[in-house]
């Protein structure tokens, strides 16, 4: 049973890994917004369990074109199936309260600096698999290159874990892993495309790090509304082997 606990609880990891990075800043004076969203996960990390992981999630947030707050609220519901086992969880996700800072606004040769910082909080059930148990912190920076209707993008930062394990179950985890990614997109009209590739450090000894290719398209209906699509493909057994999400988006100008 443990041994099913560690593995399930790779897949919710790494994905509130990748709510740490969030949204872009906003271009506007102070706008309040909510996303709403709903994803899924599955992978089978090199076991015979499959795991499968959908997620609810609501963010709430608040920005300017130089800085930019959110809270991120998840509910999970983690089924798992193989090697003569089956098991159905659901329950609130781990928190994401998340900052991030315009350091160098976009130059004329169109260089652009943000600085964003995240905390996990540890609300998701450990027993049931949803969640590690601790709380996470995370610092990164992100450099973009503005070149006509291309932007460049290139990020990289540390995941500290809490030096406080809470359970005999949580001391394979490391105590931290680095995160780096590189992400292309083309705006056109009220479309935006963006290609990117992560890759994480490991969450647990011994484990190989995520590697993750993801496609993410984003529709704008009016300077109010939105509509957000990604699609993942994990490169190894490090993450999910494929994950999808949809979001609605609500500026209140």
């Amino acid at each position: 049973m443990v041994k099913h606990q560690r593995r399930t609880r790779r897949v919710g990891l790494g994905l509130g890994f990748a709510l740490l990075l969030g949204s872009p800043l906003l271009a506007q004076s102070v706008v309040p917004y909510v996303e709403v969203g709903l994803g899924r996960k599955q992978g089978d990390f090199g076991t015979p369990t499959l795991s499968t992981l959908w997620l609810g999630y609501v963010t709430a947030g608040t920005g300017t074109a130089r800085w930019d707050a959110s809270l991120t609220v998840p509910y999970l519901s983690l089924s798992r199936e193989g090697g003569g086992y089956s098991s159905r969880d659901w329950g609130l996700g781990d928190l994401v309260a998340r900052g991030a800072y315009r350091f160098l606004p976009e130059t004329e040769a169109g260089w652009s600096l943000d600085g964003l910082g995240a905390i996990k909080a540890a609300t998701a059930n450990e027993a049931r698999g949803l969640g590690t148990g601790r709380t996470d912190f995370g610092g990164f920076l992100a450099l973009h290159q503005q070149l006509g209707l291309f932007r460049w993008t290139l990020s990289g930062g540390w995941i500290q874990g809490s030096s406080t394990l809470p359970s005999t179950t949580s001391v394979e985890l490391t105590s931290g892993a680095a995160v780096v990614g590189l992400r292309g997109a083309l705006t056109l009209d009220q479309n935006r495309w963006a290609l990117s590739f992560e890759a994480r450090g490991p969450a647990w000894q011994g484990a190989p790090g995520a590697r993750e290719l993801s496609l993410e398209v984003l529709h704008t209906f009016s300077p109010a509304w939105g509509l957000k699509a990604a699609f993942t493909v994990g490169l190894n057994d490090g993450g999910a082997r494929q994950g999808a999400s949809l979001a609605l988006i609500h500026l209140f100008p």
